[in-house]
């Protein structure tokens, strides 16, 4: 009985006491977290529901809308055919309009010497302005994008605003009178920029295949070729498969182009009046 005492200090009572409460604790965990984990697929079931309900929607309102956007798309399309087809309809009635007054002007001024002087004075300047009809032999050089690669990714081979700028300025430097992008003028004022993908000429957008023509003199078509740039384009042809096509051409015809808005302009002396000293 002594030894029971010391080696077993707590009442049995007690210990079954503590046995029956560590039971229940451990019952009541269980089910705790079975009720937790029943919740959380429950939560989990209900959220996948939803995102699939809201896929389901917008997949039937792209489909939908789809047929939608395409008419909306050729829409565009065919009102951008029918505004280039008036603005070039207009061009054509703007060159026949200023004929007509280059006409009536020299037939007024050409009778005295003054106005013949005046007259020389400014065929110079719309000469240089390129606002005169251009005829003579010359260039027609084609730019071409290269065919956009099979997976999707970037065309190396599609031609840039600065590739029309360098070949406009070769021409130029090789001794062109006169140059037209896609038929357009090309002026002192003209720009050639990029909008996006978008080549614009004086605000007006040219795709490819670009058409520059020049007129100048008959080895023009050498020194464009030994160029900077005609280099420079020939290994991009031979790289990434622009087209390049530069062609000798007898008789070219530039119109003239639209000119710059004159927004300030100052009474000039002629030459002769310069020379005598006249006011």
């Amino acid at each position: 009985m002594l030894r029971r005492l010391l080696d077993e200090t707590l009442d049995p009572g007690y210990e079954q006491a503590a046995a029956r409460r560590a039971g229940a604790g451990a019952d009541a965990a269980e089910r705790a977290s079975a009720g937790t984990g029943l919740l959380g697929r429950l939560v989990l079931a209900g959220c996948l529901l939803l995102i699939g309900g809201l896929t389901t929607i917008v997949i039937t309102q792209v489909r939908s809308s789809a047929p939608q956007r395409e008419e909306l798309r050729q829409a565009l399309i065919q009102d951008i055919a029918a505004q280039r087809a008036a603005g070039d309809l207009l061009q054509r009635r703007l060159v026949e309009v200023r004929d007509q007054a280059t006409r009536a002007r020299e037939e007024l001024l050409a009778a005295t010497t003054q106005g013949q002087n005046a007259l020389d004075e400014l065929d110079r300047a719309e000469t240089g302005a390129g606002l005169t009809t251009v005829r003579g032999p010359g260039l027609a050089v084609t730019l071409t994008d290269a065919p956009a690669p099979d997976d999707g990714g970037e065309n190396l081979g599609r031609i840039l605003d600065g590739d029309v700028q360098s070949v406009v300025n070769a021409l130029w430097a090789a001794g062109a009178e006169a140059v037209a992008i896609d038929g357009q003028r090309l002026g002192p004022t003209t720009s050639i920029r990029s909008a996006g993908q978008a080549i614009l000429v004086d605000f007006r957008p040219v795709t490819s295949p670009y058409l520059i023509e020049a007129i100048g003199p008959r080895d023009m078509f050498d020194r464009l070729l030994e160029s900077a740039a005609g280099r420079t384009l020939a290994s991009y042809a031979s790289a990434f498969g622009l087209g390049l096509d530069v062609v000798q051409v007898d008789q070219l015809q530039l119109l003239p182009g639209a000119g710059g808005v004159i927004t300030q302009a100052e009474p000039a002396r002629l030459r002769g009046e310069a020379e005598e000293g006249g006011p």
